[in-house]
């Protein structure tokens, strides 16, 4: 199999293919970060081609010249790498002869299906907050507490692609020839239908899909091997997890009032159904912008109950009543302890 560098190789030299093209189109589509990692390798080129033949190579040299002109930083990852991949391009430059400028090298790959600059729009929810984002096609993304979101400034064009670190419910406009994708490490989420929910919170190893209404497909993330692909219908829910680098799976057929419940948290009321509290307090975090620790006795403890746009201290009060606990408030911090008079 061909390696990625060949592909890019390629393409520097003039020597692509349309399958090196479309590789390198795939892979930059596929995440964000990809396009600041290309404009890298363009930059080693266009550092290597200005350097004769007959000059001796000084890495080090090269390589501040070369963080110079795209303005990086240096750390011993990003040192490593490129030191590598600009070896093998120096070489290949020297067989060539060839330079030009890194705009005109982005124009020459860009200028077959779009204009030159991609930019990426982001949208931040900070702890103790919600926020409700209208898409270019109409679509509504209502993010929740501690959520990033981002999309390029071509969506809509030929895709749909959401990149999502976090928690949203999505009500998406239909649109049947240009895909509407949520790309999170461990699942890429389709949309086939209207509304569904994804949680993929970075800090929780675990990516939950709810559908409420329509169809979905999901598909394996980057950051996981590959799973065959799985069609959601209403009121399933699907939760993708890691271990031991393995990918496990689970779909759960909610009734209407769990699949409601999954996705109140968008809504005044604020519905709980038979959620540990070690997990609950993780919510209450996002949902309070506060740090709260539990006693080791009580995380594995089940709540259910209804927060109606309660204050921290209101819904503490709510759980006070149905769990053994006892709790205190010390500014953004929050102890939740045994009330040894009622534990079993």
């Amino acid at each position: 199999m061909i390696a990625l560098e060949d592909y890019i190789i390629n393409f520097l030299a003039r020597k692509e293919s349309p399958e090196d093209v479309q590789k390198l189109k795939e892979w930059l589509d596929a995440n964000p970060m990809h396009r600041d990692e290309l404009k890298k390798w363009l930059a080693t080129w266009d550092t290597a081609g200005m350097i004769s033949e007959t000059e001796s190579i000084n890495v080090d040299k090269a390589y501040q010249r070369f963080l110079s002109r795209v303005g990086a930083e240096e750390t011993t990852q990003k040192r490593f790498r490129t030191n590598n991949i600009f070896t093998t391009i120096r070489r290949i430059a020297a067989i060539f002869v060839i330079s030009f400028s890194l705009g005109v090298v982005f124009h020459y790959y860009l200028s077959k299906n779009q204009s030159a600059q991609i930019a990426f729009i982001e949208n931040s929810v900070p702890l103790g907050s919600k926020s409700e984002i209208k898409l270019p096609d109409g679509s509504t993304v209502l993010l929740n507490a501690g959520s990033v979101m981002r999309y390029s400034n071509n969506y809509g064009k030929t895709r749909r692609d959401i990149y999502l670190e976090g928690e949203g419910y999505f009500k998406v406009t239909q649109q049947t020839k240009k895909p509407f994708t949520v790309h999170t490490p461990l699942a890429n989420i389709t949309d086939l239908g209207t509304e569904f929910n994804v949680k993929a919170y970075p800090d929780e190893n675990v990516v939950e899909t709810t559908l409420i209404k329509g169809e979905l497909a999901v598909e394996k993330g980057e950051a996981i091997g590959a799973f065959d692909r799985i069609i959601l219908k209403p009121g399933q829910k699907l939760s993708v997890t890691v271990s031991d680098n393995k990918p496990e799976l689970m779909v759960t057929q909610l009734d209407p009032d769990a699949a409601e419940a999954e996705v109140s948290w968008k809504e005044r009321n604020w519905r709980i159904e038979g959620v540990l509290l070690k997990d609950l307090a993780v919510q209450l975090e996002r949902r309070y912008d506060v740090r709260i620790t539990v006693d080791e006795q009580l995380k594995n403890r089940l709540f259910s109950g209804t927060f109606e746009n309660e204050t921290l201290e209101q819904a503490l009060n709510i759980m006070q009543h149905i769990l053994p606990i006892q709790f205190h408030i010390d500014g953004k911090n929050v102890e939740i302890y045994v009330d040894p008079k009622r534990m079993d």
